[in-house]
């Protein structure tokens, strides 16, 4: 048996009664028949090679080939069967918003198994019922990851808020080292933890305020709540504070004066390639634009504007 599915029949060994509607050592998908560890795993790792970040191409070797695409794969499926919320999960939004192992250009790592020692055996996980909505687990991860990671890094008071700190602090080690970030730190390790217990999430933001570069830019989070709710946006909790997801005027940048068609652009960021497939190459209207990195066009950008403009201008 090769090494990588010795690992996951290891890791799957003990599958949550929570997937007990697939036998052991198989992955339940909505909608599907119960898939083989073997080919959940090809599947997932064919999806990461065929849509990875056209920046990383040059290292490509270093991610597949025994590094974090390893990995990645084996813990993103592990929280299928442990989890019933990351279960119910469809493989489109699995692929685009679970397993990537980043976001956007932040530095590579091995975050996912870090973050999965820490958060996937904490009480305050086990304490969730087993049927919790996708919108019930995100607010938990928000309320109390914070704490959680912050203790890896010696911070005892957890992660907190520390303005422009992007692009010296904003991958999620780092964030979990120091124990601050800014916006785009506190958005990216928001995700990946998001991410590492199974619930689809995304990067967005707008580079400038009223496409103006001189009002500042901001990120946060939008989350997949399911095929009724769709996305909803919060910030991750060091960032803003007792929002929610029900009420988007509870975010401090939710409103006329940041939109109401005052040209604020607002992108989610995107792994799957072939959502900007038919745009020119390297266009900035089908690219997620970094603040910090502006002239890179490399993640795909879904266009949010009309949305956040019809929902905030409200407020």
């Amino acid at each position: 048996m090769p090494s990588w599915l010795a690992y996951l029949v290891g890791l799957f060994s003990t599958q949550s009664a929570l997937a007990a509607s697939c036998p052991p050592n198989t992955i339940p998908w909505p909608g599907e028949p119960c898939e083989a560890i073997a080919n959940a795993t090809a599947d997932a790792t064919t999806f990461l090679r065929a849509n990875i970040f056209p920046f990383d191409e040059t290292n490509a070797a270093t991610y597949f080939d025994g590094g974090i695409a390893a990995t990645t794969v084996q813990l993103a499926l592990a929280a299928r069967t442990k989890f019933k919320w990351a279960a119910s999960v469809p493989r489109e939004m699995f692929n685009g918003f679970v397993l990537p192992y980043a976001n956007v250009n932040e530095a590579r790592s091995n975050w996912r198994q870090l973050f999965w020692d820490a958060l996937s055996t904490q009480d305050w996980v086990a304490a969730l019922p087993a049927d919790a909505s996708l919108e019930a687990v995100a607010l938990a991860i928000n309320a109390h990851a914070w704490q959680t990671l912050g203790k890896l890094g010696g911070h005892d008071k957890g992660i907190v808020f520390k303005s422009e700190q992007t692009p010296l602090i904003y991958d999620p080690l780092s964030t979990t080292l120091f124990g601050y970030a800014s916006c785009t730190g506190i958005s990216i390790t928001y995700i990946d933890a998001l991410r590492t217990l199974g619930v689809p999430a995304r990067l967005v933001g707008t580079p400038a305020w009223h496409g103006k570069v001189a009002d500042g830019n901001h990120n946060w989070v939008e989350v997949w709540l399911g095929h009724e709710l769709g996305w909803h946006f919060i910030e991750g909790a060091p960032a803003g504070g007792g929002e929610t997801f029900t009420n988007p005027c509870d975010k401090w940048f939710c409103n006329a004066g940041h939109f109401n068609s005052s040209g604020t652009r607002v992108l989610a960021a995107v792994y799957d390639r072939t959502v900007s497939s038919t745009c020119a190459a390297a266009s900035s209207s089908c690219s997620y634009p970094m603040a910090w990195d502006l002239s890179n066009h490399g993640v795909a950008g879904v266009d949010r504007s009309a949305d956040y403009d019809r929902v905030c201008t409200a407020c």
